[in-house]
């Protein structure tokens, strides 16, 4: 997954902060979060991926 910024236009057009590498006509998901969401997102997939990156025994991380 790549995340970049875009700057909304209008209601059905965006620019685009760099260019998409995909062939015209390739769809694309967008995700738009609310207010202070993506934050939240973030930092649970941030904590969830260094939990994972850690062995059982590692328990000193599990209460972060």
């Amino acid at each position: 997954m790549k995340v970049i910024t875009a700057k909304i236009l209008d209601s059905t057009h965006l620019e685009l902060s760099q260019p998409i590498l995909a062939p015209e006509g390739k769809f694309i998901r967008i995700t738009i979060s609310e207010d202070g969401e993506d934050d939240r997102l973030w930092r649970e997939a941030a904590k969830e991926h260094l939990l994972d990156a850690y062995e059982t025994e590692d328990a000193i991380y599990d209460k972060i």
